[in-house]
């Protein structure tokens, strides 16, 4: 039974999540606050966690932080508002495996927690084996890479056929959530490789301390902890191709450790004497400026240089608006497959408020909020009532987030229809969505119970 942290300063809703997802055979403990969550993590093993950005003593990026020095490999999913996406995605890129938003939705929150435990490596003495083994079989398990309609995809699509056959490595370069490890398996599909191991290392999850071990392996008593000895990613993706993502976030020591595998293609295991030919094809990928990075000495120029033999751009989605839709049509199948729904398409009203959105979460964004729609939407097409309040009234989300941090209420009405609808959500969820019992833990009456929920259009 898997064991799930959830860390929330908000009593109500953390009883909630451990009373549901223990119905769904998970093992769950929570935490009030940031240090609390850390000390039980500490003192516990969990394979999970489930944690709040807004804490009363730190936020999730701290969190995420704190974590990973603890467990390196720990799927952490964020739970944020809405108006938070900017920094949910921030968060992603420090490493975090996904953002859930509020109002907790309990299919939504069992297929995240579901996937993330799936894809989690298991730590033991050969980390690195599990991890290869996974990126292995991710590449036709994952979704599947789609050529988007917009001109700037077609360009990347022909740069990718392009540079595929040869030897050439490659930078990936884009915002967090434009598709640069779909890319780098697309570049590996059309190679001379694909019969071998495609192994996807995020940069930014490596531990500083553990980042050598797991990139070029260690021998047996090179340091405390390695009881065995253990092959790196290099040797892993023997014959393959190794995509290391946020290429920005290694380390001084292990770019200089790069640059000799990049001139010489030999590495050396901590602890060892002798040089390992490997034979590998590099791809990376970052969301970062490595250029101003060079300038400020923190990248080194050198292994820019070598790694730059050839670079492909990606586009944030709100620069290629033809995209948008054809993506959410493929989002939707999708939600529909996952979900056992069958929802047929989108209102007209909607078309014009997706291609109005910035996505600061690219596509990433753009498949969480399909699939929360499917979650809302009854049979038929999706409609402008199921979408996030950011994505109908961007403006006005914003004279929000303004007011409410200046304790201000706008609009009094707006403010009490929230509350009720999330009572009412999280109601539904602790009952597994049984009407009966949630008007019982909401202290109303069945009809009325019904009347809100068709006044604030929640559908189930």
């Amino acid at each position: 039974m898997a064991r799930i942290l959830c860390i929330d300063d908000d009593l109500d809703l953390v009883t909630l999540l451990k009373r549901f997802l223990s119905k769904n055979g998970y093992s769950v403990e929570f935490a009030l606050s940031g240090s609390k969550g850390l000390k039980l993590f500490e003192e516990e093993n969990f394979d999970l966690v489930l944690c709040d950005f807004r804490l009363p003593d730190k936020d999730g990026l701290e969190m995420i932080q704190e974590l990973r020095k603890l467990k390196p490999g720990i799927p952490i999913i964020l739970i944020t508002a809405y108006s938070d996406v900017k920094i949910a995605v921030k968060a992603v890129k420090m490493g975090a495996y996904e953002y859930v938003s509020k109002p907790i939705l309990p299919d939504e929150i069992l297929i995240t927690v579901a996937n993330a435990l799936n894809q989690k490596p298991e730590y033991n003495d050969t980390p690195s084996e599990k991890k290869a083994a996974i990126g292995k079989s991710q590449s036709s398990a994952s979704i599947d890479y789609l050529i988007g309609e917009s001109p700037a995809s077609q360009q990347v699509q022909k740069l990718i056929e392009l540079v595929a056959p040869t030897e050439m490595t490659v930078i990936l370069l884009g915002e967090s959530g434009t598709g640069k490890e779909f890319a780098a398996r697309a570049i590996h599909r059309y190679s001379e490789r694909n019969a071998h191991a495609f192994v996807a290392v995020d940069c930014g999850a490596l531990s500083r301390e553990l980042a050598g071990s797991e990139l070029f392996g260690h021998c047996k008593g090179s340091f405390t902890g390695a009881l065995n000895d253990k092959k790196g990613f290099f040797e892993l993706a023997k014959g393959g191709t190794l995509f290391l993502d946020e290429i920005g976030n290694l380390s001084y020591e292990n770019q200089i450790k790069l640059l000799r595998v990049l001139q010489e293609r030999k590495i050396r295991r901590i602890g060892d004497e002798k040089d390992i030919e490997v034979d590998v094809r590099l791809v990376v990928a970052t969301n970062d400026n490595l250029k101003k990075k060079v300038q400020e000495g923190v990248f080194r120029q050198d292994v820019f240089y070598r790694l730059q033999e050839f670079s492909i751009s990606l586009s944030p989605l709100n620069e290629r608006k033809e995209d948008i839709l054809f993506f959410a049509g493929h989002f939707l199948e999708k939600a529909n497959s996952e979900l056992g729904k069958e929802v047929r398409g989108f209102e007209e009203a909607i078309i014009q408020k997706f291609t109005d959105y910035s996505w600061p979460g690219n596509l990433r964004e753009l498949r969480n909020t399909i699939r929360r729609c499917v979650l809302f939407a009854a049979k038929g097409n999706i409609k402008l009532k199921d979408l996030p309040e950011e994505i109908v009234h961007p403006n006005r989300i914003e004279l929000e987030q303004v007011d409410d941090e200046s304790g201000e209420i706008v609009d009094l009405k707006s403010a009490t229809e929230r509350a009720e609808r999330k009572a009412i959500l999280n109601a539904l969820v602790a009952t597994n969505f049984n009407k009966s019992e949630a008007a019982n833990l909401l202290k109303v009456d069945r009809k009325t119970l019904y009347n809100k929920m068709n006044q604030l259009d929640i559908e189930t």
